[in-house]
């Protein structure tokens, strides 16, 4: 019996790739993966250009190319996740539509698949963009892995092969701030890297902006690590010995040579500094309360308002 192979490429502004993405899939798969049947799915972050209209072209004759479009833009990972979850596969393949990530790598996957591994992931040995991103890329990784608990593969991303097995048990964990490398990581599992060199963006510009790589990259650490929790408790201690430490060198000198405090310049800066720490703490104890709450809600990661070769689905996921 053929195996299906699920490819999701989510989308948000994509007009000028998605076209070219679909062919260097089908490309593929009526090459090096000819034994196995495709199935594609294309998740719309609401797009604001024409993007969603290129696809309505694209599958007016593919019958096999699913495509959703979400009521709006609820962010790349959670298009994700909703390409996993609406999948049918018996694995799943990741693929942005910029295709910096070569799809030719795929069939490396595959090999990797059969071979009994469960979850494939890729590993940049090379990739674009500037040395400033670049280089916070590489300290990110590393630092994300000194305090996480669980090890999260360094120079990887979200292009990978997963398993249906891997995919079942992913799609049901309850976070609404999502990881998602992390989370394939955390899920166990045979895993094995595909070291690959990415490609420069087929056309225009990346839509992920330096603010949303800060929110992932504090999904990442709250999510995986209690580290800045811990050293919140860590720095209370060494702030308490040293008070105590101060106030005595200053009981000493008093009672040795009638040398009076210091006062209010020492007062003042140690008033300052302390505040400023503490509305630092505050923030971090934030940050890990507002992903509790966004849980307890409850809400829908998407709310998919259109479909094309969908057949049933849910509303939201």
């Amino acid at each position: 019996m053929r195996k299906t192979i699920s490819v999701c490429i989510p989308v948000y502004n994509e007009e000028h790739n998605i076209g070219r993405a679909v062919a260097a899939v089908e490309a593929l798969f009526a090459e090096k993966l000819a034994g196995y049947d495709l199935e594609l799915v294309i998740t719309d972050n609401a797009s604001t250009d024409s993007t969603w209209q290129v696809v309505g072209e694209l599958a007016r004759n593919r019958p096999r190319l699913k495509a959703f479009r979400f009521s709006r833009n609820f962010g790349y990972q959670n298009s994700i996740f909703a390409g996993l979850s609406l999948a049918s596969g018996d694995a799943i393949v990741e693929l942005d539509a910029d295709l910096e990530d070569p799809p030719g790598t795929i069939a490396r996957f595959v090999e990797k698949w059969e071979q009994g591994f469960q979850v494939v992931f890729g590993v940049r040995s090379k990739r674009h963009g500037s040395r400033v991103m670049r280089a916070l890329t590489h300290v990110f990784y590393r630092l994300l892995n000194y305090v996480s608990e669980h090890r999260i593969p360094e120079d990887s991303g979200d292009f990978r092969l997963l398993d249906r097995r891997v995919v079942s048990a992913l799609i049901a964990l309850p976070e609404r701030n999502l990881y998602l490398r992390g989370l394939v990581s955390y899920l166990g599992f045979r895993q094995t890297p595909v070291v690959y060199e990415r490609d420069p963006r087929a056309s225009g510009a990346s839509k992920f902006r330096f603010f949303q790589y800060v929110v992932l990259a504090l999904d990442a650490i709250t999510a995986f690590s209690k580290a800045p929790l811990r050293l919140i408790s860590v720095f209370g201690v060494v702030l308490f010995i040293s008070s105590i430490a101060l106030a005595g060198y200053y009981l000493v000198l008093y009672l040795r040579g009638g040398i009076p405090v210091p006062g209010f310049t020492t007062l003042a800066i140690l008033t300052l500094a302390l505040h400023g720490v503490t509305f630092i703490f505050l923030g971090v104890m934030g940050e890990y309360m507002s992903r509790i709450f966004d849980d307890a809600k409850h809400r829908p990661r998407v709310v998919i308002a259109e479909s094309i070769n969908a057949g049933e689905h849910p509303d939201s996921l």
